[in-house]
């Protein structure tokens, strides 16, 4: 009976967290484990969620992609690291990311074109290297910074 009732709580809390956004198996096996929850109860627990799609890494993985790309304006090496820090093997993510590079030039560009209207009133070059700094520390590749750049101008 006890062993029932400690799956039924890790089941609630693995639960909690996934109202509030998606979550990599590590990530949620690490947040069941910081809540005080038997390791062997956890494992159980993680492959439930995983048979019944509610934990999916390839999932989670592009959805954390699309995010980063369209909302947060971050480029390709920092979201590899983001995911990276969430358990995401570099495996997945290169597969995952392959559908998706296409929009990092689109969202280096967009995130350009906003902060060039920004800095209208600094000269050309000065302007670029802002905006090729700005692009760089975002985690954009140099291609997306190359492309971004010559669409500002």
């Amino acid at each position: 009976m006890k062993a029932k009732d400690e799956r039924e709580r890790v089941r609630a809390a693995a639960l909690r967290l996934l109202r509030y956004r998606e979550r990599s198996v590590a990530e949620m096996r690490e947040r069941l484990r910081r809540k005080g929850f038997d390791h062997e109860t956890i494992d159980v627990e993680i492959e439930n969620l995983k048979e019944q799609g509610l934990l999916d890494d390839e999932r989670f993985t592009g959805i954390w992609i699309r995010h980063k790309l369209t909302i947060s304006h971050k480029g390709k090496r920092l979201i590899r690291a983001e995911l990276a820090a969430k358990g995401i093997s570099s495996e997945l993510f290169a597969k995952i990311w392959a559908a998706h590079a296409d929009q990092e030039i689109r969202s280096a560009c967009e995130w350009a074109r906003a902060k060039a209207e920004g800095y209208s009133s600094l000269e050309g070059f000065e302007r670029r290297g802002r905006i090729r700094q700005g692009l760089y520390r975002r985690g954009y590749s140099q291609e997306a910074i190359q492309e971004a750049l010559k669409e500002i101008g």
